[in-house]
């Protein structure tokens, strides 16, 4: 830790104007590790709000659980509760890893920063992971269409699939921040 403050302190060699490197960072088309991860946290936080309203549709399309109103109502209001929760959470780690200041905090104190909301990403993901199951297997165990339940399985291989690439480079974000390179 020390090696890295003393490196961090030590740089004084700044990008020329005339670099490539320079032009991108003001024209905005690089961005840090930071940036990149609060981003990602902004996307998913709007992305579960705009997921609350496909619970609406579930709960206003009668052919969702036919014969089954009760049924159809407690899946899109507890997908809606999921979604908001799922929102509420990434934007509280939007704000956070938004908070990490570079340039001012030591260096310890941007890593003490990341590896706490990583923490805290982890922590979210073993909340919500049983939620979104539970959902999921409540709808599968409830139709009788075996086509609706193909569909259930492979979206639920592409969701598997995507969680597991977004959690790779979420946490390679993090790698990025609190390596000692």
């Amino acid at each position: 830790m020390d090696n890295l403050r003393k490196d961090w302190q030590d740089t004084s060699v700044s990008i020329r104007r005339d670099s490539e490197s320079y032009a991108s960072i003001i024209n905005g088309k690089r961005k840090t590790a930071l940036q990149n991860l609060a981003e990602r946290y902004r996307r998913f936080s709007n992305l579960a709000l705009v997921l609350i309203l496909l619970s609406f549709s579930w709960i206003f399309n009668p052919d969702m659980f036919p014969g089954n109103h009760g049924l159809r109502i407690a899946v899109g209001v507890s997908f809606a509760v999921y979604a908001l929760m799922a929102s509420i959470m990434d934007r509280w780690l939007y704000k956070g890893i938004q908070s990490i200041d570079i340039v001012v905090m030591p260096v310890s104190e941007v890593v003490r920063k990341a590896l706490f909301y990583r923490k805290r990403h982890l922590q979210f993901i073993v909340v919500l992971l049983p939620i979104v199951l539970a959902i999921i297997a409540v709808m599968a165990w409830s139709m009788d269409n075996l086509y609706f339940r193909l569909g259930i399985v492979v979206g639920f291989i592409a969701g598997v699939a995507i969680g597991i690439r977004q959690l790779l480079a979420f946490l390679a974000d993090y790698r990025a921040i609190t390596s000692e390179d």
